[in-house]
């Protein structure tokens, strides 16, 4: 049987992901890659109305990083990435739901060297929204609390390192949201 290239055929009580196209397969990616962020994005918002800004953080910050410290290691493990250099980690970061590849986080990467990397993101549609509801303690949460800690743990590596060099406000919306220096200690 050829690929299935959407699922407009009758219903296959047997299908498996094989069955579909690999054009099928990253449309429907990028879907979940959508749906595991506004699921984030709900939950916090869920327990922010119930309990307040302050648990609303600590709760999402405590979920993140149980999330990152679980599934890391099976990415970097089915991706067979060896964790030599910072670029390794990258490769590493670029592989989760919520990665700094594609359409949601479109970044550029200046490499200085294998275990030097300067990288703008150009968009972050949370910062954004922030920044446009006037949420400045939100971002700042994110931005300058459980980024700088969560960000480094994506590379799976414990001694790559990232430091925020630059975050809004931003002068002009053609400015990146925010700048990251990523190292590997040696």
């Amino acid at each position: 049987m050829p690929e299935m290239k959407d699922y407009s055929v009758p219903f296959k009580p047997d299908v498996k992901w094989e069955d579909f196209s690999k054009e099928f397969l990253i449309k429907i990616m990028r879907l979940w890659q959508q749906a595991y962020l506004d699921m984030a994005g709900s939950w916090y918002t869920a327990v922010e109305k119930r309990c307040g800004f302050d648990t609303a953080i600590a709760c999402e910050d405590e979920a993140w990083n149980k999330v990152v410290e679980r599934m890391t290691p099976k990415y970097i493990k089915a991706a067979n990435i060896e964790l030599n250099t910072a670029l390794d980690s990258l490769k590493a970061m670029q592989l989760c739901p919520d990665n700094t590849q594609g359409d949601i986080y479109p970044v550029e990467y200046d490499i200085k060297n294998e275990n030097h990397i300067i990288m703008p993101i150009k968009r972050c549609p949370g910062y954004e929204y922030w920044e446009k509801t006037g949420q400045i303690a939100r971002m700042n949460a994110m931005c300058c609390g459980e980024a700088p800690v969560l960000n480094p743990k994506y590379g799976g590596n414990p001694k790559f390192k990232g430091k925020q060099l630059k975050r809004g406000p931003r002068k002009s919306p053609n400015e990146p949201v925010c700048v990251w220096e990523w190292t590997l200690e040696k």
